[in-house]
């Protein structure tokens, strides 16, 4: 290279601080979360694909503070070139059971793998892309490893800097800043099967500038429903608190449109003919009203334990041909309380987790009535988590039944409880970086 190593147009090998150059890097810097040199976790909980998907932008607003703060901190000039992080995981897993009709069910299968890139431009704007495997087997049938397809989950813009103000915008696709849906457990809560929206919204954010304090959101996406107003949107709100050994965190949240809810865009209906989500061809509608809906969460970690409580319901009740339960407009809710404790396990870190979810008036979307679910978590590795899982799900009555939107000209077959219960085992290996 012609350029004078000393020259501060040296770059980007060069880290320079008041037009002279401190040291030398190997470019730009492209690092694996977390940032800092800082000590991560054992078991991988701090890299990016393991920061929750709701709220995701805040987080990584957080971390780019943080990041230009310790540039700062020591002296360095920050890059006047993008800062790219890289984090993914993958997930084998398999379960055993006894489903619903007392047939024995079982599979090995590879569960989840995903990519994440976040790109800090600036101390301002970072974007975020996370590519993400789909397990689903092929829509046509056939062998399922022909079927493996790479898509966007999740992939936005964030404009803040929380040194300047409080107040920040994020744009894209991910997931509307609708409830918390917490868990130590390998299978996803009732509640986010029921409500969580991935859509492609702008989000208009305040989050305190502070550990401890509020935020809140007010958001709005075009709906996926065909009747009426194509805009949907919601608010959120919360407030953190964290001293010492003691975290918590406290929030309300308000949807006008649960109907673009995954759950309900698509059931995995088990029951021929029956009602497979608003976005089904063969047997669904997105020709439906806008139900609205709210929920609530609490979360607190003390010492070596945290407590998880959240609740979400329809705010009025679906009409009767959209969503129905036993013959009515159904007025959905699902709810889960949880609790864990952390500890050593021959000498590796453990956890272990139990809890109980339920749902009110959602046969339709194939959810059970109740479960119970406990699952013990051990780090036998660094950066992974191997994870033993028993549930235990409660159906709907037999003499229940619910339905929902049909193409036109058609009626779904009614979607009815079995009054039984289904028990599975499952144990996954997941491996993060």
């Amino acid at each position: 290279m012609d350029i004078d190593p000393e020259s501060v147009d040296f770059y980007p090998t060069a880290l320079v601080a008041d037009g002279r150059v401190l040291t030398y890097i190997a470019g730009t810097p492209v690092v694996s979360s977390p940032y800092l040199g800082s000590r991560p976790a054992f078991d991988g909980s701090d890299y990016l694909v393991n920061i929750s998907s709701i709220n995701r932008d805040i987080r990584l607003m957080q971390q780019r503070r943080n990041l230009y703060r310790a540039y700062e901190k020591v002296g360095y000039s920050a890059p006047n070139m993008p800062i790219i992080m890289l984090s993914g995981k993958a997930e084998p897993m398999g379960y055993w059971g006894r489903a619903y009709n007392n047939n024995s069910v079982g599979d090995w299968t590879f569960a989840s793998s995903e990519l994440d890139v976040a790109a800090f431009l600036n101390d301002k704007v970072e974007a975020y892309m996370g590519i993400a495997y789909n397990q689903a087997p092929p829509p046509g049938g056939g062998p399922r490893v022909n079927y493996s397809p790479f898509g966007l989950n999740m992939g936005f813009i964030n404009i803040g800097d929380l040194d300047e103000s409080p107040y920040y915008m994020t744009a894209g696709q991910l997931f509307a800043p609708f409830a918390r849906y917490s868990t130590a457990m390998v299978s996803a809560p009732l509640t986010m099967v029921y409500s969580r929206v991935r859509t492609r919204p702008i989000i208009l954010g305040y989050k305190s500038q502070t550990d401890s304090g509020p935020f809140a959101a007010a958001y709005a996406f075009r709906t996926d429903t065909t009747l009426g107003d194509q805009i949907a949107g919601g608010l959120n709100w919360g407030y953190i608190v964290n001293a010492h050994d003691f975290t918590g965190e406290f929030g309300v949240s308000y949807l006008t449109s649960v109907d673009d809810a995954s759950g309900m865009q698509y059931t995995g209906p088990t029951q021929a003919n029956t009602f497979a989500g608003f976005a089904s061809n063969n047997n669904g509608n997105e020709a439906v009203a806008k139900t609205p809906a709210g929920g609530t969460h609490v979360t607190i970690s003390f010492d070596r334990y945290n407590l998880t409580a959240e609740w979400i319901t329809n705010l009025k009740a679906f009409r009767q041909q959209d969503l129905s339960y036993n013959g009515n407009g159904a007025m959905g809710s699902a709810g889960q309380v949880e609790a864990g404790v952390t500890f050593m396990t021959f000498n590796r870190p453990s956890g272990l987790s139990v809890g109980y979810q339920w749902t009110n008036e959602l046969l339709a979307l194939n959810l059970p009535k109740h479960r119970i679910i406990g699952t013990y978590n051990i780090s036998i590795w660094k950066d992974t988590v191997e994870s033993l899982e028993y549930r235990h799900d409660i159906d709907y009555g037999a003499n229940q039944f619910a339905n929902g939107a049909a193409p036109a000209g058609s009626v779904n077959n009614n979607t009815v409880g079995t009054g039984s219960s289904y028990d599975m085992i499952s144990a996954q290996i997941g491996v993060y970086f």
